[in-house]
């Protein structure tokens, strides 16, 4: 056993696998902080083109748009979500923190290798509800590509540097307004064998008339 030991690579043999983990943690953190940056960049971007498309909308008398809200983030630093206001309802955008690896079993179009590089997220909620699944999604690589996908929005990708983030605000929204629609949601059972819409909910000003269930469902 002894012999064997000593055939093994010393720490300062550059065949040491102390080398390969430098290696491989060096590269992962130069790559998370430019993914980092890129994000920033990114959603400024894509932030200031909602605005602009918001109020430019508003100017030419397209109704039921309200100015966008930017949100603190948890994690502070220049991180903010963003809420697009479309009629009664909304869409909330949100930089993730940190990177990971794309998920492959997503229906996302891109190439193979892809899937082996490490990105940064941008997700949208509609609403605020806390259990919402994110039903549109942006990833930003480290060398500038970015990839959206979701629900109908035809897949894209671009460079930052070549992408014109107010017509793609104006494209998202016509999206949002046109393909995105609020149902009715089934009522709950209530403790009494009942179904109804009770006193309380219909003076709550927050409250819309699809947070009730089907009208007549019995």
């Amino acid at each position: 056993m002894s012999d064997l030991m000593a055939l093994l690579p010393t720490i300062d043999d550059e065949h040491h696998p102390i080398h390969i983990l430098k290696r491989e943690l060096t590269v992962r953190r130069t790559q998370a902080a430019q993914i980092e940056r890129l994000l920033q960049i990114f959603c400024k971007r894509l932030y200031e083109g909602f605005e602009g498309a918001v109020a430019m909308a508003t100017e030419r008398g397209i109704p039921g748009l309200g100015a966008p809200r930017r949100i603190p983030h948890p994690a502070g630093g220049w991180r903010q979500a963003l809420q697009l206001f479309i009629e009664d309802w909304s869409v909330i955008v949100v930089p993730l923190v940190g990177a990971a690896w794309p998920n492959p079993r997503d229906e996302a179009q891109i190439p193979g290798v892809r899937f082996k590089e490490a990105s940064g997220r941008i997700a949208f909620f509609v609403g605020d509800d806390p259990n919402a699944e994110s039903f549109y999604d942006f990833l930003i690589f480290s060398d500038g590509f970015w990839f959206g996908w979701g629900y109908g929005w035809p897949r894209s990708s671009d460079k930052i540097e070549t992408t014109d983030f107010e017509f793609m605000a104006f494209d998202l929204l016509a999206s949002f307004a046109k393909d995105i629609h609020t149902t009715w949601r089934p009522r709950k059972m209530t403790a009494a064998p009942t179904y109804g819409t009770v006193l309380s909910q219909s003076l709550d000003a927050k409250k819309r008339a699809y947070t009730y269930g089907l009208p007549g469902e019995e």
